[in-house]
């Protein structure tokens, strides 16, 4: 078998399926676009994200890797454990097992200083300023503990935000993910070594998928020494890098404001409750926000669909899960009839099918077809990375398949009411999981939500409009809320009347109502400040954290708490970060920054870019820029030879000018160039509630 790559077919269920081993003895370049957004120290890394700053990660990459000196043997395909049936479960299975977890073999305390503690807690609960879902969920998520899950797998939980999990060889040790950061990586191994006494040197990591709570402890597992010289096995799927790509290039600087509004992480912290509130699915422990120490190792094994090896005494499938994330891969272990499933299920929480921050659609179904994937291998155990892990076939089944049927009831009931003529917002107010999957203790309001999940339904399969033909026809955005506000008597008619709703309660209605004020006048600190309230209010309500979150962070900006704090964020200042990445995407971010409106009538460039000798095509017409990577044209107005750094600086950093650059034109008028940096736009922090 070959040791770079290798495919082979087999037969499933009367179909040909071609399933691919890559086996990569060193990646050829490190497709990790990086960017920098050094915002205050209170900006939360490590986002569970899907959004995240690669600034701050270091990539290692091995010049000497050979999976068959390691010891690893790849495996036919028609080895599979898969079946064709599920575990049968037994009658009230749900009931019967619910708060049953796996045994707790090591306590420890938690490796921050908690941000509140019990009492506070309490008074928070008694004053109605968190809700008791999540007052409870905090409790169990903030103490570090290791699960035993078989003789062979062991789960570190309430470390941090993401778990990680051991998995025994014959005479090394299999760790899959890593965790955030490289000290709480190193503190979960240190706590599994203390509570089984196994000191056994780690030999293979597993990235599960892209993820940096995936990932970004890798050092604190292994040495980079270790992984440099061969040793280390690190096996992740084959779009893993590119994955990190997609979300961290074009929306990267919307998608970190609205990061950081979904995880608090700009809440001014002054009171008690309010300070680092679970995210529903872990807690983010203070190191992982403040440590520097992220990195990891470039996987050299890139699982397809399909892939099983012999390692270290262990048979090991490996399997493909898209749904939480796009490269979302599984593990089943045939020896002991473990199962590590990522976050294909997220925890004690109802899927989130749509994070308010903003990602690509995510599929329901296609989530639910990957969780029966996983139940066809019948596992006995369950090891999650957020959240709980579950034991015992029948528990593992119940799990799983109420996880799959939470994700096909709200996409099939959103299709159907689709189907007669119901609209995003009335079927997110109405569409609920019913009784049998509600009170399940996995499928808590605590990550996701159902409101957010159908609308995601709805707007990603029948798009924006809503059917009604006055949507074509609004007034602008400013022109309506004046409309609105002239309509309800104006602006002092509607404080006074905010000031009612708020008084009974009614917060959604009282935002609403202000919302208009507030757009027309942005200086209106008395409806500013009563818009505030009533999303404070509301907020504390919700247990569901990214809601809880947004809500307070919104408040801080609208009292001016955040002033001076956005400032501090410099999302693209690192032009050293810029540099390591691929000049493909490099390339591809400048078109999205061109200033159309800057541009001449008619205005044309054709210019051919060569940076560190590889050709790029720019052509600028009908004020629109496109890259044609590879390519270069005799009949191109300019032809320019200039490093990447150069361009980086020039296009994205934008610190220094063409003059102050290497760049040598060798064909045209260098100005040419300039007048293009001129054009590119830079970007800055925006708010999201003064708009």
């Amino acid at each position: 078998m070959d040791s770079e790559s290798d495919s082979y077919e087999i037969q499933n269920q009367g179909n040909t399926m071609k399933k691919t081993i890559i086996a990569l003895s060193i990646l050829a370049s490190c497709n990790v676009m990086a960017h920098s957004h050094h915002a205050s120290e209170r900006l939360t890394h490590g986002d569970h994200d899907h959004s995240f700053d690669m600034s701050e990660y270091d990539v290692v990459l091995s010049n000497n890797y050979d999976p068959f000196a390691n010891g690893i043997e790849f495996l036919s395909p028609t080895m599979s454990a898969e079946q064709q049936s599920y575990f049968p479960l037994s009658e009230n299975a749900s009931t019967k097992l619910a708060g049953s977890f796996p045994e707790i073999i090591w306590r420890g305390e938690p490796l921050f200083t908690p941000e509140y503690n019990k009492e506070n807690m309490e008074k928070a609960l008694q004053e109605g300023k968190i809700h008791p879902e999540l007052a409870a969920m905090e409790e169990a998520m903030t103490n570090p503990v290791i699960f035993k899950l078989s003789d062979r797998m062991y789960n570190a939980f309430g470390f941090e935000g993401a778990s990680i999990t051991f998995l025994q060889g014959d005479k090394g040790l299999i760790i899959i993910d890593a965790g955030s950061t490289a000290e709480t990586g190193e503190a979960m191994l240190s706590a599994y070594r203390d509570a089984t006494g196994d000191e056994r040197e780690v030999h293979t990591i597993f990235y599960t998928h892209h993820h940096p709570d995936q990932w970004a402890g890798t050092e604190g597992l292994a040495t980079r020494e270790d992984f440099e010289s061969g040793k280390i096995n690190v096996i992740a799927h084959v779009d893993f890098q590119k994955k990190m790509n997609e979300e961290s290039g074009i929306y990267l600087n919307q998608q970190s404001i609205r990061t950081a509004y979904a995880f608090g992480a700009f809440i001014p912290h002054n009171n008690d409750y309010d300070k680092g509130v679970n995210q529903g699915v872990g807690y983010p422990a203070d190191i992982v926000m403040q440590s520097q120490n992220k990195s990891f190792f470039a996987p050299n094994i890139l699982v397809d669909d399909l892939m099983i090896m012999k390692v270290d005494g262990l048979t090991l499938e490996f399997f493909h899960t898209p749904g939480e994330a796009p490269d979302g891969v599984a593990l089943y272990v045939h020896e002991t009839g473990d199962m590590v499933g990522g976050d294909t299920i997220q925890g004690e929480t109802i899927p989130n099918l749509y994070t308010i921050r903003g990602t690509e659609y995510r599929d329901g179904l296609e989530w639910a077809d990957s969780i029966d994937r996983m139940r066809r291998y019948q596992p006995k155990t369950l090891s999650l990375h957020h959240g709980r892990s579950a034991v015992s076939q029948e528990r593992v089944e119940d799990v799983m398949k109420a996880y799959a049927d939470s994700l096909r009831y709200m996409q099939d009931q959103t299709v159907r009411h689709i189907n007669k003529g119901y609209t995003m917002h009335e079927l997110s107010d109405s569409i609920r999981l019913p009784e049998e999957l509600k009170d399940h203790d996995y499928l808590r309001p605590l990550r996701g939500s159902e409101y957010q999940n159908v609308a995601n339904i709805y707007a990603g399969n029948v798009g924006w409009f809503n059917g009604d033909a006055s949507e074509l026809a609004k007034p602008a955005h400013k022109d309506m809320a004046q409309l609105y506000v002239d309509m309800m008597g104006g602006s002092d008619a509607i404080r006074k009347a905010a000031d009612r709703m708020i008084e009974k309660q009614q917060y959604g209605e009282a935002m609403q109502i202000l919302t208009h004020v507030i757009r027309v006048d942005h200086n209106d600190m008395y409806a500013r400040g009563q818009k505030a309230v009533a999303l404070e209010r509301w907020g504390w309500e919700q247990s569901t954290p990214g809601w809880r979150h947004w809500a307070l962070t919104g408040a801080a900006e609208l009292r001016g708490e955040l002033d001076g704090v956005l400032d501090t964020m410099n999302f693209f200042g690192d032009a050293s970060k810029f540099v390591e990445a691929p000049t493909d995407d490099v390339m591809s971010l400048i078109p999205t920054r061109l200033i159309a409106e800057q541009l001449n009538t008619n205005e044309t460039h054709v210019i051919n870019l060569v940076v560190d000798g590889s050709p790029y095509l720019v052509n600028v017409s009908n004020r629109t820029m496109a890259v044609d990577n590879g390519f270069s044209s005799e009949s191109a107005d300019l032809t320019v030879d200039m490093s990447k750094q150069d361009l980086v600086h020039l296009f994205l950093v934008k610190d220094i000018n063409v003059e102050e650059s290497t760049a040598k034109a060798t064909k045209g008028d260098i100005k040419q160039l300039q007048r293009l940096v001129d054009v590119i736009d830079t970007f800055s922090p925006f708010y999201l509630h003064l708009r």
